[in-house]
């Protein structure tokens, strides 16, 4: 992978946002505050943190409590369904789609993303492909696959009942991605 430019940004950002997708660029240092900022203005005071190292090294949970949220880094299980925002790493992300693809084994960053009202996605820059087929040259590639791999575009839609269009059955209301600038 290579560094994000200003284009694949601006197509990744553009495309999440046509689906009801937030977007923010922020550098690592500025992670912490550019996701307690988005939680403030939506009115969220609480959230399910899933720490990897990226997380950890930004002290994002930190960011957030001193922003003055309730911040559940364990037992993700017992209060994803009750906190009211959720943050977790992505692997990948598709500019084409403004998608954010998760690729991993275990199951916290899975229900925080989708038990969570406001979802908050955290993808390197450097991990965006420009277009869909790039993504599964990618995938592809990969030594083995990993246990679970999700695409999330924009916030849970579905039409199922009654070919009514209804928000949030199977995810989040809100979902915000915020891309981390390669250094």
């Amino acid at each position: 992978m290579s560094k994000m430019t200003d284009a694949i940004y601006d197509k990744f950002a553009k495309n999440l946002e046509a689906v009801n997708g937030g977007c923010v660029r922020t550098s690592k240092q500025g992670l912490g505050q550019a996701i307690a900022g988005v939680f403030r203005e939506a009115g969220i005071q609480d959230a399910c943190v899933k720490e990897t190292p990226l997380l950890q090294e930004a002290d994002v949970a930190g960011a957030l409590r001193a922003a003055g949220m309730e911040v559940y880094t364990d037992h993700i299980r017992l209060h994803a369904e009750a906190a009211r925002g959720g943050v977790s790493e992505n692997q990948y992300g598709i500019a084409e789609l403004g998608t954010l693809v998760q690729g991993h084994d275990g199951a916290d960053e899975r229900i925080i993303a989708t038990a969570s009202e406001f979802y908050v996605g955290v993808i390197k820059g450097s991990a965006i492909v420009e277009q869909y087929d790039d993504m599964f040259d990618l995938l592809s590639g990969l030594p083995e696959l990993p246990n679970f791999i999700g695409f999330m575009t924009g916030p849970s839609r579905t039409a199922d009942i009654e070919c009514v269009t209804t928000v949030g059955v199977h995810g989040p209301i809100r979902l915000t991605a915020v891309v981390v600038d390669d250094e």
